[in-house]
């Protein structure tokens, strides 16, 4: 499990103390993407791929 992440509020606004590295993606290079339809992030490798205005875009293999 990840560590909180502490904050502490200045006049200037939120900075971070303290803030675990990494990302909530795991895997290598995030190892999910997001859906162009619904936006759900899942494995790559549920995905298909498809154009959109000449631009490769991803959705749900399986439908949304």
């Amino acid at each position: 499990m990840k560590d909180e992440v502490k904050t502490k509020v200045r006049d200037g606004g939120l900075r971070y103390e303290s803030k675990s590295t990494g990302t909530a993606f795991p895997g290598p290079y995030g190892g999910t993407m997001s859906c162009f339809l619904c936006g759900r992030h899942m494995p790559r490798s549920r995905l298909a791929a498809f154009k959109v205005a000449g631009a490769q875009q991803f959705r749900c293999r399986d439908g949304c």
